[in-house]
């Protein structure tokens, strides 16, 4: 890789000058040619990709794959990845779960090769549009009915019915939109009342109600083919209908064919690939910045508090930009580990005033301990300026608050 990030300085000086510029270095990087031919040729190709085996048989696909999940080192482990991918994860004995290492489970998960059925219905907002066209109606009717003599002359009968009515629609509404998603073919919908009801109403094919082999002919059939009964019938509203649910012309794909996944995958290849080019010239800056990343993401999971403590440390980086920042002595890992949680849970309190593990989603909070980690680092490096020129000139300059 012919990219070299720059950094003026080692500790706190390299860090800073390199958080202050990582927009522009960055975008330099990702626009680098070899960069640039990998991750095209990866999107373009990786849809194409229907098994384990096919993908470890492609050298430029499975590089990026590994390098995505921080695993370049495992580019010539082709039985075991295909194994780790074929496996997945969530066997408690399958292989990358056995490995003890998150970035093999991640891979297994991500990697899934089992085709999944795409329906309409589960889309975002799907069934917000069919739920306004009903409510419209439903309202229509309502001021229909309280102009007539019995409610125009009745006013508290009036107030009354018309809370009742819109009391009625926001609980069909929250019932509606919950479960249409859940309807995953013809027979799903016809068979609920309560969401056929709402559809008809909102197609106004309420008429229609009780025909249900028509209803299941046409929300079969795609009204753009000769034929199609809601075409044949001349009725906009079953033409609409059919074509809203399109349950003709529903998607089987696997994961990796779907819309995000490359683009996913190349962004996260992109990060580890600008952070391995850190590393070259500044390990514990690029220690530095894979914490930055990870500690958010981290904290933001819903497992507990002491399970993100305990990923702490069971994580290489993150262990050490703790400890280090911590001062923690060097058998620190050789203790029992609930001590261990115990001992880092106490010290970060102390020292940094981490109460809870989501005082780091701070950007203060996490650089006190990235602060802490390059100054203790580069101090224990030692230099021939000797440790207290090095203390006096990185501690000029932290720039967070107190």
């Amino acid at each position: 890789m012919t990219f070299s990030p720059m950094i003026a300085g080692a500790g706190l000086v390299g860090w800073q000058m390199l958080q202050s510029t990582m927009q522009s270095q960055r975008s330099t990087f990702d626009q680098s040619a070899e960069i640039a031919r990998e991750t095209t040729y990866f999107k373009e190709k990786i849809g194409t990709i229907s098994s384990a085996e096919e993908l470890v048989d492609d050298r430029r696909l499975l590089s990026v794959a590994l390098a995505a999940f921080g695993m370049s080192d495992e580019i010539d482990s082709k039985y075991l990845i295909q194994r780790i991918i074929e496996e997945g994860a969530d066997d408690n004995n399958s292989i990358a779960n056995k490995l003890g290492d998150s970035r093999y489970i991640t891979l297994a998960q991500a990697f899934d090769f089992q085709e999944i059925t795409n329906y309409k219905t589960e889309e975002a907002g799907f069934g917000d549009p069919i739920f306004a066209a009903y409510e419209e109606r439903m309202m229509v009717e309502l001021e229909e009915t309280l102009a007539s003599p019995e409610y125009a002359n009745d006013p508290v009968s009036s107030v009354l019915f018309r809370l009742q009515v819109e009391s009625n629609i926001s609980e069909q509404r929250d019932h509606f939109l919950t479960n249409i998603a859940t309807v995953k073919s013809v027979e799903d919908l016809l068979d609920n009342y309560d969401l056929k009801s709402v559809v008809l109403k909102a197609f106004d094919l309420e008429d229609r109600a009780n025909s249900t082999t028509l209803l299941k002919r046409v929300l079969s059939e795609n009204p753009a083919k000769t034929g199609a009964l809601s075409t044949v019938l001349g009725d906009p509203n079953m033409v609409a209908l059919a074509e809203t649910f399109a349950f003709y012309d529903v998607e089987t794909k696997t994961v990796l064919e779907t819309e995000n996944f490359a683009e996913n995958i190349v962004n996260e290849y992109k990060w580890q690939q600008f952070k391995s080019a850190v590393d070259e010239v500044d390990s514990s800056i690029g220690a530095a910045l894979q914490f930055q990343k990870s500690i958010p993401d981290l904290s933001s999971s819903g497992i507990s508090e002491n399970a993100k403590w305990y990923s702490v440390l069971g994580s290489t980086v993150m262990r050490e930009v703790f400890e280090t920042a911590l001062g923690l002595p060097s058998g620190f890992s050789q203790i029992d580990i609930d001590k261990q949680l115990e001992i880092i849970k106490e010290k970060a309190d102390q020292r940094f005033g981490i109460s809870t593990f989501s005082d780091l989603e701070n950007e203060n909070s996490m650089n006190k301990i990235i602060h802490g980690y390059l100054l203790q680092d580069q101090l224990a490096q030692g230099s021939a300026f000797g440790s207290q020129h090095i203390a006096m000139t990185l501690l000029s300059t932290i720039r967070y608050d107190n």
